[in-house]
């Protein structure tokens, strides 16, 4: 009787186990972006809309080892120490504030910490006589995202970014830019100015009557 009793209990305890394991939910991989980061770039403007009226945009690889002409004036970043890759989107004519950059950072990098560098040291005046609206980094993975332009493109790149993600992107870190109050040139000149002052020679000599 006793053994008849501990088989019903064994056979119990292996159905309870069976049911347990029956009810345990698959583990889901996290969402890897693949591709190279150059290929990132061409699925973000695969998919977006508000950059095709800049022409002759081009992307290259930022060149690492050289961080003052290179890494900081780009992405805002004092070192590329976390930095694995990063590839640099923008139009060949100099006086279009637009930037795009894609960064893969090393495995066990602060992600966090990266992108607030990013966000709040890459400067939004680079270009001659222009500045940037906003500027936006986002994450997936370890792939950071920055782009800095008017607020309209910003936005698009960035729905861009989470179609290309798949939605799996980390919080939108965003800055605006700051209104530039002082002109590049100094003060600007009088509309209403003379060529000449009553009674003085014109600037370039007397005119030249025509018989």
């Amino acid at each position: 009787m006793k053994k008849i009793i501990c088989l019903i209990l064994a056979l119990a305890m292996a159905l309870s186990l069976a049911a347990c394991g029956g009810n345990t939910e698959p583990e889901v991989p996290a969402f890897e972006l693949t591709g190279t980061l150059e290929e990132i770039v061409d699925k973000i403007y695969t998919n977006d809309t508000t950059t095709d009226e800049i022409a002759s945009l081009a992307t290259r690889e930022l060149v690492l080892s050289n961080v003052e002409e290179e890494v900081t004036p780009h992405l805002g970043v004092a070192s590329a120490d976390a930095i694995e890759r990063a590839v640099l989107s923008e139009p060949m004519m100099s006086s279009i504030a637009y930037s795009l950059a894609i960064v893969k950072a090393k495995e066990g990098a602060d992600i966090d910490a990266l992108k607030n560098e990013i966000l709040n040291g890459v400067n939004y005046r680079k270009w001659w006589c222009v500045a940037a609206e906003k500027i936006a980094v986002a994450s997936c993975g370890n792939v950071i995202m920055m782009v800095m332009a008017s607020e309209e493109i910003v936005d698009g790149i960035v729905a861009a970014f989470t179609t290309v993600c798949e939605g799996n992107v980390s919080e939108v870190l965003t800055r605006t830019g700051e209104i530039q109050e002082d002109l590049p040139f100094g003060e600007p000149v009088a509309d209403d100015m003379p060529a000449a002052m009553p009674g003085e020679d014109m600037p370039l000599g007397d005119p030249i009557t025509l018989e």
